[in-house]
C-alpha cells in the first residue's frame, strides 16, 4: 500500500479463476472505488515478427512482460494520476493501438499471472492473494476460452499448455502460492472467496487506512449466501 491506494494484488495460474475474482471484487465494492490493471495488457509488442514466430513465443515466461512501463504506470496511478494502459491483441500477439484510460481509485486490483512473483509487486499490495485451481481444471477452462476469443484450436491449446504455460507455471507461478496472504479456490464459490479477501483487506489496514472501506459493503444477495 501506498498513500490513499491500496493494492490487491491476485495471481494464479492460467484460467484459474482470477478474473471471475475479480470481477466480483469490482462488482461488490464498486467502479467508483476500484480499478483493475492487468498484467496481461503489458504483454511485449510482437508486431516485428512473422505470425509464425509470434506463435512460437513463450508468453508464459515473465520476460514476456514489459515490467518498465507496468512499474513506471503502476507507480503514477498509486501516486494518484490517471494513465493510459496498453491493450494487447491476443489474436494477432500485438499491442493495439488504442489506450484505456485508468482514473485512480483508492483499492487497486492488480491481476495476473506474475502478480504475485516480484518481490516488488509484493511489498507494494496490501493483500496477496492465489487462486488456485488443479492443472486439468485450468486447461479445460483454456480450451474453452481460447477456441472462443482468441481463434485457436483445441489441437493448439493443448500444444501451447504442454510446451509453455504447465513448464512455466510450475517454474514461476506455482511458488508464488507461498507469498500469499490468502488462498482461494478457483471453482469454489466466488462469493465465499470475496468475503475472505474482505476480511484480510480489514485485517491489514486495520490501523493504517483512513480512506473508505468499500470491502465492507456485500450486497444482500451475497450477504444471504455467505450465512
Amino acid at each position: 500500500m501506498r498513500g490513499s491506494v491500496a493494492v490487491v494484488a491476485i495471481g494464479g495460474p492460467s484460467c484459474s479463476g482470477k478474473s471471475t475474482l475479480v470481477e466480483a471484487l469490482r462488482a461488490c465494492w464498486g467502479p467508483e472505488y476500484t480499478a483493475v490493471l492487468p498484467i496481461d495488457a503489458y504483454y511485449r509488442d510482437h508486431a516485428h515478427l512473422p505470425m509464425e514466430e509470434r506463435m512460437k513465443c513463450n508468453f508464459d515466461a515473465p520476460e514476456t512482460i514489459d515490467w518498465a512501463l507496468l512499474t513506471d504506470q503502476l507507480a503514477e496511478i498509486i501516486a494518484g494520476n490517471a494513465i493510459e494502459r496498453p491493450v494487447y491483441d491476443y489474436t494477432t500477439h500485438t499491442r493495439a493501438k488504442e489506450r484505456i484510460r485508468l482514473e485512480p481509485r483508492p483499492i487497486l486490483i492488480l491481476e495476473g499471472l506474475f502478480a504475485l512473483w516480484p518481490d516488488a509487486l509484493r511489498r507494494l499490495a496490501a493483500a496477496r492473494v492465489y487462486v488456485d485451481l488443479p492443472a486439468e481444471r485450468c486447461l479445460a477452462r483454456r480450451i474453452v476460452r481460447d477456441r472462443a476469443e482468441r481463434g485457436r484450436s483445441e489441437a493448439q491449446v493443448r500444444e501451447q499448455f504442454e510446451r509453455f504455460v504447465r513448464p512455466m507455471a510450475k517454474q514461476y507461478v506455482l511458488p508464488t502460492r507461498a507469498c500469499a496472504d490468502l488462498v482461494v479456490p478457483g471453482d469454489g464459490p466466488v462469493e465465499r472467496s470475496v468475503k475472505r479477501v474482505a476480511m484480510l483487506l480489514d485485517t491489514s489496514l486495520a490501523a493504517s487506512w483512513s480512506g473508505p472501506r468499500p470491502w465492507r459493503r456485500v450486497p444482500d444477495g451475497q450477504r444471504r449466501a455467505l450465512r
